[in-house]
């Protein structure tokens, strides 16, 4: 049996929280059948307590299996364990989160009764299926975020633990909302999701993106245990992820209204499709610049690399805010020159003006690590507050609207001056930023 899981089992199944936690549902459901005219009837609790137990409790064990390991100076010794990176990951996951599993699986039985009886087993499953996976998927976020967050070695374990438990909620939350009761799948219903073109029952497209999400956080699980034990990560797999998360998002041309696409000039489908998973990658280049460290050190030895015409080396070495950064260069690239062919001339200055303004942002964000350290990215990203919210307001509260190109794309007759003022920005960032690298390692 894995030695870590087996570890978790024993520090965390103790008979006092066994007995709590079936206590408590004994507790739960025994006033349920007890009250008169049933106020909350036994599957509603259930699913209050399925989440208590799966998402909110069981992200926040998720979170601490690792942070916790760290604030009682444990972790150093793990590490220095024989385990492999799959061994060690599973038996963080699985085994900081037995209790809550013990707890989370009985409601989970009693949740689809009602859904067996009034559609069958077919659909009980499927919605069991799904709730099971919605869980794990939370708690997978929770461990992957915080992963990323201990390389930060901000020191401030609490915060950390807190907005690692939020990521792995709101994941939850978020493809929960998608179908947000087990009505949807006692009727058979003719909802449908247009994905490429093709129409998906929405149930089941909706449970298959759910558990291929659920196993990219477990891959990226996986990758984050293998960085922290110093086990060398390849871009290949990350770079598998972005394409598939271009492809997923661009799937979704079909769902946009036609009024909204006349509304912005009628583009192409194609281009829509570029744009969609543009804005994918944007957001993953975004994410990840702020949650990775970027370690000036690091940086100088891949300008190194480039400069002594290793290109290989330094591609394998790339981190992933970087191939994000990139991805999304590319694409808009590619987006711009579409929209070209296509006559929206303005669309696609305003794209370059977009990637002007992405140059600027990643570069802030590297200066600010290397002038302030692990408190460099909240410095950056107010920065960013500043430039993208505050100041187009200051201008229009001055009068002065025709000179918010300066801060944000235009789609004006302003789109040319957006493109040179977005790239003079972003060069001058690079150049600050370099210089800060610099400046940061020579005092060393």
């Amino acid at each position: 049996m894995n030695p870590e899981l087996l570890r978790n089992l024993w520090l965390e199944a103790s008979p006092f929280k066994l007995v709590q936690t079936a206590g408590l549902l004994l507790l739960v459901f025994g006033l349920c059948m007890a009250a008169r005219g049933r106020i909350l009837s036994p599957d509603h609790a259930a699913m209050a307590l399925y989440w208590l137990f799966a998402v909110l409790w069981g992200t926040r064990s998720a979170a601490m299996s690792v942070v916790g390991e760290i604030r009682e100076r444990t972790w150093d010794g793990q590490k220095l364990s024989s385990l492999r990176p799959g061994e060690m990951m599973w038996g963080k996951l699985v085994g900081a989160t037995c209790v809550n599993w013990f707890g989370a699986l009985p409601c989970l039985v009693v949740i689809m009764i009602p859904v067996w009886i009034g559609a069958g087993p077919g659909r009980a499953l499927a919605y069991g299926a799904i709730l099971l996976a919605l869980g794990l998927f939370a708690q997978a976020v929770a461990l992957l975020s915080s992963l990323t967050l201990i390389r930060r070695d901000t020191g401030n374990w609490r915060l950390d633990a807190f907005l690692c438990q939020i990521a792995g909620i709101g994941a939850g939350l978020l493809y929960y909302s998608l179908w947000s009761s087990a009505f949807t799948f006692e009727r058979n219903g003719d909802n449908a999701v247009v994905w490429w073109g093709h129409a998906f029952d929405l149930n089941s497209f909706h449970m298959v993106s759910l558990l291929l999400f659920l196993g990219w956080a477990l891959v990226g699980c996986w990758r984050a245990m293998r960085a922290e034990l110093r086990f060398a990560n390849g871009p290949f797999v990350w770079l598998a992820y972005l394409v598939y998360l271009a492809i997923y998002s661009a799937g979704f041309e079909s769902s946009i209204p036609q009024v909204v696409l006349l509304y912005i000039g009628g583009l192409s489908p194609a281009a829509v499709r570029l744009g969609l998973a543009g804005f994918a990658l944007l957001s993953s280049a975004y994410g990840m610049t702020f949650l990775e460290p970027k370690e000036p050190v690091r940086l100088r030895w891949l300008g190194e690399q480039i400069r002594a015409g290793r290109i290989a080396e330094a591609f394998l070495a790339l981190d992933t805010w970087m191939l994000s950064t990139i991805a999304a260069m590319v694409v808009g690239l590619l987006l711009a020159l579409l929209l070209i062919s296509g006559g929206a001339v303005n669309y696609a200055l305003a794209v370059l003006a977009m990637l002007g303004f992405l140059t600027r942002d990643v570069a802030i964000f590297v200066m600010a690590r290397a002038l302030a350290g692990n408190k460099g990215d909240f410095a950056a990203l107010a920065a960013l507050g500043v430039l993208y919210l505050l100041m187009p307001m200051v201008l229009r509260g001055l009068g002065l609207q025709g000179l918010q190109f300066l801060f944000v794309p235009a789609v004006t007759d302003a789109a040319v001056l957006s493109v040179l003022a977005a790239w003079a920005q972003g060069l001058v960032a690079l150049w600050l930023a370099a210089h800060s690298i610099s400046k940061k390692l020579n005092a060393r």
